[in-house]
């Protein structure tokens, strides 16, 4: 009889501590790399957005102070529209990315943000992946 509670004991004093410390060690590096990931995409999704708010307040500042100018006269060729602007990256260093890349970063983009990101594809390399990937995400 008195085998077994010294057999608990032990199961609770060395046993558990060592297959704890083991399981750490197996765990650990790979909770890490996800945290670091996690917290990384969202940084450069908060940055994102962030850049992409002054773009647009900037932007909307300088159409607003930009003096009115006079109707243009008519002149005898018509001038050639302008071109569309191109909207600023999503973030530093899209343009350097991959379809790959971006793809799987594409989930983790807030909803409200995909549109952006659509935007800019569209107007720059217009890579079928990313854009197909954007619409579904975004439902259309």
């Amino acid at each position: 009889m008195s085998h077994l509670p010294i057999s608990r004991l032990l199961e609770a004093l060395v046993y558990a501590p060592v297959g704890l410390a083991v399981q750490l060690r197996d765990d650990v590096p790979a909770m890490v790399a996800k945290g670091r990931a996690e917290v990384e995409n969202r940084i450069r999704v908060a940055r994102w957005v962030g850049e992409m708010t002054v773009q647009y307040g900037k932007q909307a500042i300088e159409q607003r102070l930009a003096p009115h100018s006079p109707q243009p006269v008519a002149s005898e060729a018509p001038a050639a529209p302008p071109a569309a602007p191109v909207p600023a990256e999503p973030f530093h260093g899209y343009a350097a990315l991959s379809a790959a890349e971006i793809v799987p970063m594409l989930a983790q983009v807030p909803h409200a943000e995909l549109h952006l990101v659509r935007d800019y594809e569209a107007a720059t390399r217009a890579r079928r992946t990313v854009l197909a990937r954007v619409d579904a995400l975004l439902g259309a």
